[in-house]
């Protein structure tokens, strides 16, 4: 969640649920049940938006945990994503590679794969960037059963 001096004097509904933590669609859900006030409609565009007493009154409701219509409502923490691995290791390509390579109808594991770029590429795979290229090199050396 954002902090209160990020406020303007009018924020759209996705700003809002953006600044508390929340995706759009549970947003207007709480919204409806009365947890965060509804918000005010601009007359010549018929937009939602919420003006800075609004936008204080949702913020509050989402700190106390106490709704817009005195409701208690509990927030829970938002998920810690599971460990990952990133996308520029050099296992990431590795298995981006594998997957494609089974696709083209291979029947192949990583660790073959990780030999065939080696062999293929000995300055690393790191240095290239996964293209066509890199992809027919591999299909034909698996092909070709070296």
């Amino acid at each position: 969640m954002q902090s209160d001096n990020d406020l303007k004097a009018v924020c759209s509904v996705a700003d809002l649920a953006r600044k508390l933590g929340l995706s759009r669609a549970r947003f207007y859900q709480l919204m409806e049940k009365g947890v965060f006030p509804k918000p005010v409609y601009c007359t010549r565009t018929r937009r939602p938006f919420y003006t800075l007493d609004l936008q204080q009154k949702s913020i509050d409701a989402r700190k106390t945990g106490i709704g817009h219509n005195g409701q208690l409502v509990v927030f829970y923490s938002a998920r810690q994503n599971k460990f990952r691995k990133s996308q520029d290791s050099p296992d990431y390509r590795y298995e981006e590679l594998t997957a494609i390579l089974r696709q083209m109808g291979l029947n192949i594991t990583c660790n073959k794969v990780k030999n065939a770029v080696k062999a293929l590429y000995p300055e690393e795979l790191t240095q290239h960037t996964i293209d066509g290229a890199i992809i027919r090199d591999l299909f034909k050396h698996f092909n070709q059963g070296l």
